[in-house]
């Protein structure tokens, strides 16, 4: 297998590697969607409220922030590839305990907040151990693309990101509610996205294993690993993140809900349209990242503050929707939001680090998109109580705020 001693000095981008980590990210980011697309429905078919649900969500994702950091740093110890490889097999795991209680609950031996606190468990060692992907692919990333090519590097690793996105909310639309495995357990269909996954999250392990190749360790003798600077620039790129994360995951959390209460539809029906309008955003996110981002050259930071406008005009349109195609629409221009700013945060953190913590850069780094998709589900189960459209309309203060950091940002950076 190829290994990467030469990074240090790496100076052009390794494309075929590249390649290779594009299918491990896919499959990652399809795991995660159908999770996402998953819990709302299989919440209320445990009578779970939005509050109830959407706080399951936030305190898993806290695990997220939590581990992070710790699965980055300690790729930057003993390799990518190896961090990776728990990633995917914890995921696995967590997933299979994850569908053996939904079964029991679904046969009546757990019910109430008993269930919940049980799911509230498997959730949470589910993104502990699946939080080590996402760092380790990232880092990755930076490991072998030259400076000039992180911006589009970091382009690709989110297209290929969306298709996952895109991927997931198919697979769970397609097979929710059809119970392939002839389990006698009443409604056991709706956990057969999951169980597809975790099998094709395995294949991505073997993948992973015999494809990628080996990232140097370091040993006693190795420069130490050090986490980056906590200074004020890294600090005001950790809030726009917070704050753009928190807002795509307020959208993200509230859109089952709101297509079957705005416009009346059957789970099956929501399982359907939401996937319909998940992947339209994923679609046009990766347009976004196969274009302009492909094809930009300048500061990171440029990429983030041109996505702004894309994010208040999707608040609005989705808010004040007539019918199920503005949505479409709404939710297409917060793909093309997202298909800018994440690639432009992400080589941002990047390119604040050097090359001996690249693994702690981007694990911090996933710091912002950990609080915002723990703040982020349980502000909108709360908004929504409230008013269905209160939590995309909740977002646009947020976007103003981040387009004021990050024009000081800029302003900083040019002293």
């Amino acid at each position: 297998m190829q290994n990467l001693e030469g990074s240090k000095n790496l100076k052009q981008t390794d494309n075929k590697v590249l390649s290779i980590l594009m299918f491990i990210i896919l499959f990652v980011s399809m795991g995660q969607s159908v999770y996402w697309q998953s819990m709302p429905i299989i919440g209320r078919e445990f009578g779970f409220s939005e509050v109830q649900i959407n706080s399951l969500i936030s305190i898993s994702a806290a695990m997220f922030i939590i581990f992070t950091p710790y699965w980055g740093k300690l790729s930057d110890k003993i390799g990518r590839k190896k961090v990776l490889i728990m990633g995917l097999s914890g995921y696995v795991l967590s997933t299979l305990f994850f569908c053996f209680f939904v079964s029991y609950g679904l046969s009546g031996y757990f019910s109430g907040l008993s269930l919940l606190f049980i799911l509230l468990l498997a959730r949470m060692l589910n993104s502990a151990l699946g939080a080590a992907s996402r760092p380790a692919t990232g880092a990755y990333v930076a490991d072998i693309t030259s400076d000039e090519d992180r911006s589009a590097g970091m382009g690709k690793f989110g297209a290929a990101n969306n298709i996952g996105t895109i991927a997931g909310p198919v697979l769970v639309g397609s097979l929710i509610g059809i119970n392939l495995f002839s389990v006698d357990i009443q409604n056991f269909g709706l956990l057969t996205p999951l169980l597809i996954m975790s099998f094709i999250m395995f294949a991505a392990i073997i993948f992973a294993f015999v494809f990628l190749p080996t990232t140097p360790t370091r040993t006693l003798e190795d420069t130490p690993v050090s986490r980056p600077a906590l200074d004020k620039n890294l600090k005001y790129l950790l809030a726009i993140g917070v704050i753009i994360f928190t807002s795509f995951a307020i959208f993200q959390s509230v859109t089952a809900y709101y297509l079957q209460d705005r416009f009346l539809l059957s789970l099956n029906e929501t399982a359907k349209s939401t996937a319909l309008v998940l992947g339209s955003m994923a679609a046009m996110s990766i347009v976004a990242q196969l274009t302009i981002v492909q094809r930009f050259k300048g500061s990171p930071l440029r990429l983030i503050w041109w996505s702004i406008p894309f994010f208040v005009a999707s608040a609005i349109v989705v808010a004040f929707s007539l019918n199920f195609n503005w949505v479409l629409v709404g939710m297409s221009l917060m793909g093309l939001g997202m298909g800018l700013a994440s690639p432009g945060y992400t080589a941002s953190a990047s390119l604040n680090a050097d090359i001996n913590n690249q693994g702690a850069a981007v694990g911090l780094a996933m710091i912002a998109p950990g609080m915002g998709f723990a703040l982020g589900p349980l502000l909108s189960g709360f908004l929504y109580q409230a008013n269905l459209i209160l939590p995309f309309l909740f977002t646009i203060p947020l976007f103003l705020i981040a387009s004021f950091l990050i024009f000081q940002l800029e302003k900083k950076s040019f002293q």
